[in-house]
């Protein structure tokens, strides 16, 4: 019976054995392309950084033009200015009247001023250096 005992034990350490490879050369390969995957996930995230730095550096082009913009008085947001003061007078009390045609004078003025055009003004020109 000793013999029969040897035969199965050896048998079965050459299956374990053989199990044991097979796991460590799948285990292998599985680093092997989760290192790919790792790999390929960090120059894809690169990318997307210099795309949504790009996006905020537009976004900021952006603000800054709209802050130029609206930041000064326009001739037109005067106009807009002057109507929007001026139209409770009418509506309101009769002394306030005067104040309304005041206003609307300044109003049909800037209007006037800014229908007639001004020469463009010339841009800048940069240094290159």
């Amino acid at each position: 019976m000793s013999t029969v005992l040897q035969v199965v034990l050896g048998v079965s350490i050459a299956t374990v054995t053989v199990f044991l490879v097979m796991l460590l050369i799948q285990a292998r390969r599985t680093a092997a392309s989760v290192q790919r995957f790792a790999e390929s996930a960090a120059l894809d995230l690169h990318q997307v950084a210099q795309d949504v730095h790009e996006v905020r550096m537009r976004v900021e082009e952006v603000s800054d033009l709209a802050k130029g913009t609206l930041g000064e008085d326009s001739l037109l947001t005067q106009v807009i200015a002057g109507i929007i003061r001026g139209l409770p007078g009418p509506f309101g009390r009769w002394s306030a009247s005067g104040r309304f045609f005041e206003t609307l004078l300044t109003g049909i003025q800037s209007a006037l001023h800014l229908f007639r055009g001004r020469a463009p003004e010339r841009p800048k020109e940069e240094s290159h250096e």
